[in-house]
């Protein structure tokens, strides 16, 4: 049947520039926020002043022709002109939910294509359709949540790699040193430390202290940065 008016459609395109009577053909495509898009050959108006019209074509974008309610969409095209020929398809939104009614002109549905082919003869354009749409802010929050989900996956599995890695260090290089070497490692495994703060913080004596931080010096395990009481303790 749509192949049939394809075909009709076809014949009456080629002959318009050839008859008097007056016409309109092409697409209209309806988007999600309302908007409105022609791209329509006609002889005649459509009374819009948002559209241009230039060599019986009618372009341009409206969002006069349609208006939202209670979360339903209509969409309302018309005017007195009385078309010889019509013959327009109307692109919905690609979100489309559902349709809920359809009036006025003769109509094939492409529920599929999401298309309504208005065909009609001997009419003034007079059509409407009311349709609901998916909430494309959804679409938005699922992706969010997708990427928030990923991105922490991919944290935790950064901070096991970091803790394995930072294990297995410590497991190497406890062999090599005694109770107290153990002890300033595993505290500079979590940050540095001015070297005169991590003494006292371990409460050992200044003497053994030196003879520790020179004995790791020697095992290449740590660094000091800096001079005098100012110097900075880190693993190498």
């Amino acid at each position: 049947m749509r192949l049939v008016i394809c075909i009709l459609a076809l014949v009456v395109i080629v002959l318009s520039p050839y008859v008097s009577a007056q016409y309109i053909y092409g697409d209209i495509y309806v988007e999600s926020d309302g908007n409105v898009r022609f791209d329509v050959q006609s002889d005649s108006d459509l009374g819009i002043v948002e559209l241009s019209v230039g060599d019986e074509r009618i372009t341009g974008e409206t969002e006069l022709l349609t208006k939202k309610e209670n979360g339903e969409w209509t969409f309302n095209i018309g005017n007195s002109i009385s078309y010889e020929y019509i013959f327009l398809d109307l692109h919905l939104p690609g979100n489309l939910r559902f349709i809920r009614s359809i009036s006025g002109l003769d109509n094939i549905l492409d529920i599929n294509g999401k298309i309504i082919t208005i065909v009609d003869n001997d009419k003034e354009l007079d059509f409407e359709v009311k349709y609901s749409l998916f909430r494309e802010e959804n679409y938005a929050l699922s992706y969010f949540f997708g990427g928030f989900i990923l991105l922490l996956v991919l944290v935790l599995v950064l901070y096991y790699k970091k803790s394995k890695n930072g294990k297995s260090r410590l497991d190497y290089i406890l062999p090599m040193v005694n109770d107290s070497e153990k002890l300033i490692i595993e505290n500079l495994m979590k940050r540095n430390y001015r070297q005169k703060e991590l003494r006292k913080k371990l409460e050992i004596p200044k003497a053994s202290f030196a003879r520790y931080m020179i004995n790791l010096e020697k095992k290449k395990l740590i660094v000091r940065d800096g001079e005098g009481k100012n110097k900075v303790v880190r693993l190498k």
